[in-house]
């Protein structure tokens, strides 16, 4: 059978497929293989599962009853005959196992439905006639099952089967070999989007041929993140639906539309799936009709843009509560505004890994106090101080201060936790009320972090860690530290510093790259050589 394909994206008024270009399940689905099956009354379905548990087919995540099918199962005058009444809601198919050859593929060939003529015209495809004589038939069970079932009287008034057939029968089901019930986000795109190795729609020509399949991105609640390349905004509705089909707690999907540019940490987004998108205004965008002012709302538009820009569904305030998520990490739970705040779920591993070497850090100055040899936690200080700078919502500060760590009576830890965004700060407050944060140990500040990091020194706050997380420009920050006074010569705080540079491709690109970010932080700092002078 022939798939369809997407239209050429020449074709397109906008260059952008609309949500109603995603294809139905049977274009994901390369491949059938016919069951055996027999129709049953519905209200017996339980019944005779049970007594033929060990022939019922069963694959994870798949079903075995299906609604039985019109041409193959029944015709279309058995309900429409007025006299008998029939109706295929009582009747159930239930899918059973091959006894016999190996599952063979179906994918040519006529695909047998039956006629509204005659039943007997099932028999012509060879495959369902080498179904129908599957050995499964043979099990004593279903035999005495079969022979059971009565043949339906002619002039009943209620029938929960054809007339002149009986209650119980055989039949058979196609099913895909890979449904797309089944198939992950990376199978469903590879088979949409033309890329090189594209074998279902070739639909665009080489030059418009996608080198990456977009199947990655961030979960943040019910917020899927993807961050398209240029080449694959025309698809992006489609994409989303495919992430939305695929990840059922998903509510709305969102597409990165620009850099982190303000000092906020925050870039802007649109939605392009799920709840706020206004579909019927999208269709008619994406086919280039006109819309007046009023319906347009938050979408932007621009017939000059580049493809996949031209139409884009901003994220504006009125989806503030769409925005909001609530999600755990590592034992904490965390409120957020998605749109307004930083957040990278993928950095929970690198959380994780400092709050347990800040914790484990003050353990060990806990327990080699005495001898004055550990200098992260100074001897004057009964709780280990951190000072995160750039805190965000919490995601260092909540764990290292919730009552709720196995940590918190054994190793008491101070954090004094300053975020520049507002927003940030209020979802901070609101986390570490969520966490059991108290107020002598979690202390928040809204701040700049050059202020913040003055008035740890003016305050005499002997810091044992400070945490600097702004990935595009920390480094830079550290020009903070410059006159920086120490009442305790012995006790200087480690600083985390966390930023990112290009991806390294090999050992010299690392090299290079650590070297670069070295030279940065002796910038700031301002002095030289000093990381080649310690070892670093």
């Amino acid at each position: 059978m022939d798939k369809p394909s997407l239209a050429p994206i020449e074709t397109l008024a906008m260059s952008i497929y609309p949500p109603s270009a995603y294809p139905p399940p049977a274009f994901f689905e390369s491949s059938s293989v016919i069951y055996p099956a027999i129709v049953i009354p519905a209200k017996r379905t339980g019944e005779i599962q049970k007594l033929l548990k060990d022939l019922v087919f069963q694959e994870p995540k798949r079903k075995s009853v299906y609604p039985v099918e019109e041409g193959r199962d029944y015709l279309a005058d058995d309900v429409t005959n007025s006299g008998e009444k029939y109706d295929p809601g009582k009747e159930r198919k239930l899918v059973l196992i091959r006894l016999g050859d190996e599952n063979k593929e179906q994918t040519s060939g006529k695909d047998p439905t039956g006629t509204d003529e005659q039943y007997s015209s099932l028999q012509e495809d060879g495959a369902v006639n080498t179904v129908e004589s599957d050995p499964v038939f043979q099990d004593p069970r279903l035999l005495s099952l079969l022979a059971s079932a009565e043949v339906t009287a002619s002039g009943s008034s209620s029938s929960t089967c054809p007339h002149g057939r009986r209650y119980i029968r055989e039949s058979w089901v196609r099913l895909p070999t890979s449904p797309y019930s089944l198939l992950t986000v990376d199978q469903v795109l590879r088979r949409l989007l033309p890329t090189a190795n594209h074998d279902v729609c070739q639909s665009d020509t080489e030059n418009n041929l996608i080198d990456e399949v977009p199947s990655s991105f961030e979960i943040a609640g019910h917020i899927a993140h993807v961050n398209l390349r240029s080449e694959s905004l025309p698809y992006k509705y489609l994409i989303g639906k495919a992430i939305l089909d695929k990840n059922p707690r998903i509510r709305v999907v969102v597409n990165k539309v620009g850099n982190i540019e303000n000092e906020f940490r925050t870039f802007p987004m649109e939605i392009i799936a799920g709840e706020g998108l206004d579909l019927e205004v999208l269709e008619r965008l994406c086919v280039g009709q006109t819309v007046e002012d009023a319906a347009v709302g938050m979408f932007a538009i621009d017939a000059n843009a580049d493809p996949g820009m031209k139409i884009q569904f901003k994220i504006g305030r009125q989806h503030q509560s769409l925005m909001e998520v609530e999600l755990k990490e590592h034992g904490c739970r965390f409120k957020l505004d998605f749109a307004s705040v930083y957040w990278n779920s993928r950095l929970q591993g690198e959380h994780w890994r400092l709050v347990q070497y800040i914790v484990r850090k003050a353990e060990d100055s806990r327990n080699t106090r005495s001898t004055g040899n550990e200098k992260d936690c100074t001897t004057k200080q009964k709780k280990c101080i951190v000072a995160d700078a750039m805190a965000g919502v919490g995601p260092f500060a909540i764990p290292l201060t919730s009552a709720n760590a196995p940590h918190f009576h054994r190793t008491p830890i101070v954090c004094h936790a300053n975020d520049l965004n507002p927003v940030s700060y209020k979802y901070l407050q609101t986390n570490a009320k969520i966490n059991k944060c108290f107020a002598d140990r979690l202390l928040t500040y809204n701040l700049d972090a050059r202020e913040f990091i003055h008035k740890m020194n003016k305050d005499q706050v002997e810091v044992d860690h400070f945490i600097m997380n702004l990935p595009q420009m920390a480094p830079e920050f550290l020009d903070s530290f410059r006159g920086w006074t120490f009442r305790d010569t012995s006790s200087r705080p480690i600083v985390h510093v966390h930023c990112f540079d290009e991806k390294a491709r090999t050992p010299e690109d690392t090299i290079r790259i650590e070297t670069n970010v070295l030279l940065r932080c002796e910038k700031a700092l301002g002095v030289s050589g000093l990381f080649g002078s310690i070892g670093i």
